[in-house]
């Protein structure tokens, strides 16, 4: 009988290959001639630990990496007097590798740790804290930039913040059922006219929007329902107004999901606020709504990336680490599991990652569904739709999980995806991706030679696009910016700006303005004095009206009083 230990790595990776293929453990005893015990020991243990490799303890190492080790050191001289065993779970949170309290008990001996036996007296003692070297030498320090974009907001499309994404205002809004009307044509806030603007932010589920000055300052607007705007109220903004609580930050970037935010500092600190009946907001609890910016539960290595999903986040350190946190639906968050489970009779909910947890699998599909672990994935950049997610590692492969319906992961099937998997059509040299973006229900990625891919759907009583397919009207367009709502598309290329949808629009696609945009049917362009830089999209719900955003520079006119939601805004250099 062929034991578990006496299996090799490759192995072991055809037995989950198969595993997660829907195969049973009889089906795969069978089929690789194994005991039906070896099988179901080796599925059991990746389940666990996330690896296949045999190691040694039951899938323990009994020696940390010295990665692991300076984290370690961080996380026990950073805490109060601790048990071991609450140091190990903190330490499992920090660094996302699996250790028994042994391993960490010995760990800590070598490294000066010497604890006491008694419950009331401290388990580290200063002898052990002095042992310690400073925290510098353990957490990275970054400084990150903003975007170099500096101009002013314009903004066009529809802006009752209410009622985009609904057939109706709630009760609770009724006051501002007729307040926003439908922008045909860029408009600016008098009030931000003195304002440099050097970023813009949505989402494609998202009825509010944030932007960011040259100095750092987050500003934000639009439907505040559950604190989503972080001013520490519910009130609806019409126009933009600077987020008080973050006046002492520097804000670099920032995400939008349907009813939260999150926020990037130049230091890699990220702050979220908004609802939190999902975990969305990664601060270790699940309440109804955070009205202030708080910071998000994370001990790691500095943040550099940011992205909201619908009731989801993630973030990416500096060292290309995917974490995420939120509702775990359709598998989006990408730790092999949808979360679901029964609370009671009829009732299923599901079992949220309140804490940022670490994205540890990358998988290879092929054809005939036999799965291969991809390593060395170093994420460089993140986008989330309503409930999947893109990312782009450093050797210019894309991965996308999450739901596939109507085709939006690119894999040619509507299957969900539980764990990354590689898009095959950009792992091919001179062929990887430059840039990636989502919509609400489709995908989109620039691959090396320029060229703008499209796939799942942005209407939905038309044929889906089950994979990757170059967007023709395009070819030959250096695209420089791109947003997506649930519809409708604008494009910054060149030093044009592009944009097409299905009916019905309310304004967001400029073609009213002939000097700007022809009027056709199709994908189509039009010349400005100035280009418009970071073009993105604010869109609603389902069923919702559409609004994208440009950074570039616009500005709105004085007279204009409600401000705007299913609506563009665009920066003007």
């Amino acid at each position: 009988m062929v034991r578990t230990k006496e299996l090799s790595d490759f192995q072991r990776g055809t037995v989950i290959g198969c595993h997660l293929s829907n195969k049973s453990v009889r089906q795969i005893s069978a089929l690789l001639e194994l005991p039906r015990s070896t099988v179901s020991a080796v599925i059991v243990k990746w389940k666990r630990l996330g690896a296949t490799t045999a190691q040694p303890r039951s899938g323990r190492p009994h020696k940390l990496t010295e990665l692991d080790r300076r984290v370690l050191k961080h996380v026990a001289r950073t805490n109060r007097p601790s048990s071991v065993a609450t140091l190990t779970t903190e330490f499992q949170t920090a660094s996302g590798s699996k250790v028994s309290t042994r391993t960490v008990r010995r760990e800590l001996r070598e490294m000066g740790f010497h604890g006491r036996a008694a419950a009331h007296k401290p388990k580290i003692t200063k002898s052990g804290l002095q042992a310690v070297t400073v925290a510098d030498d353990i957490k990275e320090k970054v400084k990150l930039d903003l975007p170099k974009v500096k101009g002013q907001l314009l903004i066009f499309g529809a802006t009752n913040w209410d009622l985009i994404g609904r057939k109706e205002v709630p009760k609770a809004q009724a006051a501002f059922r007729n307040l926003g009307q439908n922008l045909w044509g860029p408009h600016r806030y008098g009030s931000m006219s003195d304002v440099q603007v050097s970023s813009v932010v949505s989402g494609p589920c998202a009825a509010h929007s944030l932007l960011i000055t040259t100095e750092g300052k987050l500003w934000s607007w639009g439907r505040n329902e559950k604190g989503q705007l972080g001013h520490g109220d519910t009130k609806r903004l019409e126009a933009p107004k600077l987020i008080e609580a973050l006046a002492d930050e520097v804000v670099v970037a920032a995400a939008c999901g349907r009813n939260h935010t999150l926020a990037l500092t130049e230091g890699g600190t990220a702050y979220s606020f908004g609802e939190n009946k999902l975990g969305q907001l990664g601060q270790g609890n699940q309440t109804d709504a955070v009205l202030s910016p708080a910071l998000i539960q994370y001990n790691g290595q500095p943040l550099v990336k940011v992205a909201c999903g619908a009731e989801f986040s993630m973030v990416v350190d500096c060292k290309g680490n995917l974490f995420s946190f939120g509702c775990p639906e359709y598998g989006q968050l990408g730790h092999n599991s949808d979360g679901k489970f029964i609370a009671r009779a009829q009732r299923i909910e599901f079992d949220c990652e309140t804490i940022a947890r670490r994205v540890a699998i990358f998988i290879e599909k092929s054809k005939d569904s036999q799965v291969t672990p991809v390593p060395n994935v170093v994420v460089r950049d993140v986008a989330c739709g309503g409930n999947h997610t893109l990312i782009l590692d450093s050797q210019k492969r894309v991965f996308s999980w999450g739901f596939g319906g109507y085709g939006r992961l690119g894999h040619t099937e509507q299957k969900d995806e539980m764990v990354p998997r590689l898009v095959k059509l950009f792992d091919f040299p001179g062929r990887g991706a430059s840039q990636i973006y989502t919509g609400y229900q489709c995908s989109f990625a620039v691959n090396e030679m320029g060229g703008l891919f499209f796939w799942g759907v942005t209407n939905t009583s038309r044929e889906s696009t089950m994979y990757p397919k170059a967007v023709q009207d395009l070819c030959g367009w250096k695209v420089r910016s791109l947003a997506c709502g649930k519809s409708s598309i604008v494009i910054a290329a060149d030093d044009s700006t592009i944009s097409w949808g299905p009916s019905p629009t309310f304004g967001e696609l400029m073609w009213h303005i002939k000097k700007l945009i022809n009027y056709t049917t199709a994908p189509c362009a039009g010349d400005s004095k100035r280009p418009l830089q970071n073009v993105q999209s604010i869109v609603t719900q389902r069923h919702a009206t559409d609004s994208s955003s440009f950074e570039g520079a616009c500005n709105w006119h004085a007279d204009c009083r409600n401000v705007y939601q299913s609506c563009c805004q665009i920066i003007e250099c």
